[in-house]
């Protein structure tokens, strides 16, 4: 029996829990990119600490922010928030500055976009689908739907988080956990031990499982041939297609996994730094074998109703840090011209303080597209917010400010991310899943 025998069946019988494994008729060919890797920051990051930046004695109560408005910096058209200086521990983090100083050139960010809830799972939902409507796909399940319907596995993510969502149009492929291990399995099902490709881990030796697969096909064949009912003999014929198919992509697959990458220093000192970046490696070593088209990777923490700052930017800052590290190494790969990141949270933080030093739930948001030349354009700002953080309507032909103009909502920013991925007005999935806006060039 092939590998892609025992994933087909996995896929039948709902192996692991959390993982769809597809069944696939025919061979695929590897796909060569553009690769999507979708990275969430659960929890409603606060977009005025880093790439909206306000300051003191604006906001409501004139505390939107604890840093001086004259210490705001810029890069290229970003501007962006220093880390305050009076939170324990806001020493030796990664500074958001040097993640535009190195990344600018490929990068495109929307402020001022009105999510339309505070509510984390609406939140996650509408900004990775473009829309509150329910059973819509994600943009990494869209885009895996239009570009690797024949793939093993077209869409992975780190778990079943409502940012991967995929309404039935292609499995999800759980790579963590108890379901990385189960792909382990059903790639390479000749082994006693799927972490050591050692020839002598093997259950048989290459002979006996040569003689092993003869014997199961001779047995299907006189199978088939002894039955009688056209439709039988074709369900059986159909099933012998599968167990033809070569599944090589998904031993790749399994096996780049055994070689990731090392992350750089201060990722490595960071738990959650570290963590995004594995979670990428993953993404990456499905990427390189060819049988993925988009990956969804999320990191938590950044819920910060208690001791705003001394939260945020922390897991902000390692946020970065560890993008930074996982486009270099997407870079050295040989990765970097044929990749796009998209970068987003579940909605924002209010322009002030709680009486814990706080920030509760806000629904204005940012979004952030990092990409090569092809696919983004680069140093590029788009959208507004007033000094309490509230969206700027804008003039949809010059996307300036303009109070007689629209204010970008999530349809907007998902309307441009299917443009990027050629996922054009009248396609068959555009027309399926209609965000009901008009494409504006937000990333482009």
């Amino acid at each position: 029996m092939k590998r892609r025998d025992l994933i087909k069946l996995g896929g039948m019988a709902g192996l692991a829990a959390g993982t769809t494994i597809p069944v696939r008729a025919k061979a695929a060919t590897p796909f060569a990119g553009p690769y999507w890797l979708m990275i969430s920051a659960s929890g409603g990051w606060d977009p005025t600490s880093f790439c909206d930046p306000k300051g003191r004695g604006l906001g409501p109560n004139g505390d939107c922010n604890d840093y001086a408005q004259g210490d705001v910096g810029s890069v290229g058209n970003f501007r962006y928030a220093p880390p305050p200086d009076s939170f324990p521990g806001g020493g030796g983090l990664f500074p958001y500055q040097e993640f535009l100083i190195n990344h600018f050139e490929r990068l495109a960010l929307v402020n001022g976009i009105n999510v339309g809830t505070n509510s984390h799972r609406i939140g996650q939902q509408t900004n990775w689908t473009g829309t509150k409507t329910v059973n819509y796909p994600s943009i990494g399940a869209l885009v895996a739907a239009r570009y690797g319907s024949d793939q093993p596995l077209p869409f992975v993510a780190n778990n079943v988080h409502p940012s991967a969502a995929t309404a039935g149009l292609v499995p999800r492929a759980v790579v963590s956990g108890g379901g990385l291990n189960s792909l382990r399995e059903v790639a390479l099902p000749e082994r006693s031990n799927v972490f050591n490709a050692n020839a002598s881990e093997r259950y048989l030796s290459e002979a006996i499982w040569t003689e092993v697969q003869a014997v199961s096909a001779d047995r299907r064949n006189r199978q088939q041939d002894a039955r009688r009912l056209v439709r039988i003999q074709d369900a059986m014929r159909r099933l012998g297609d599968i167990r033809e198919v070569d599944t090589s992509g998904m031993q790749d697959f399994v096996e780049r996994l055994g070689t990731p990458a090392t992350p750089n220093t201060y990722v490595d000192s960071r738990n959650d730094a570290r963590n995004l970046f594995n979670q990428a490696q993953r993404a990456f070593a499905a990427f390189e074998a060819g049988i993925t088209v988009a990956a969804q990777v999320n990191v938590g923490g950044f819920d910060t109703h208690n001791e705003h700052d001394a939260g945020q930017y922390p897991h902000l800052m390692d946020y970065f840090g560890a993008i930074d590290n996982v486009i270099q190494d997407a870079i050295d790969r040989g990765l970097g011209d044929r990749l796009i990141i998209v970068m987003a949270s579940d909605f924002s933080r209010r322009p002030f303080l709680n009486n814990n030093n706080g920030k509760d739930h806000w629904s204005t948001g940012s979004v952030m597209v990092w990409g090569a030349p092809a696919f983004v354009t680069g140093n590029r700002v788009v959208g507004e917010t007033d000094d309490g953080f509230l969206p700027q309507p804008l003039d949809p032909a010059t996307l300036l400010a303009d109070n007689d103009g629209m204010v970008l909502t999530t349809e907007h920013v998902h309307q441009a991310l299917r443009r990027i991925a050629g996922i054009n007005s009248g396609d068959a999935l555009d027309s399926q899943y209609s965000l009901g806006v008009d494409a504006l060039d937000l990333f482009t």
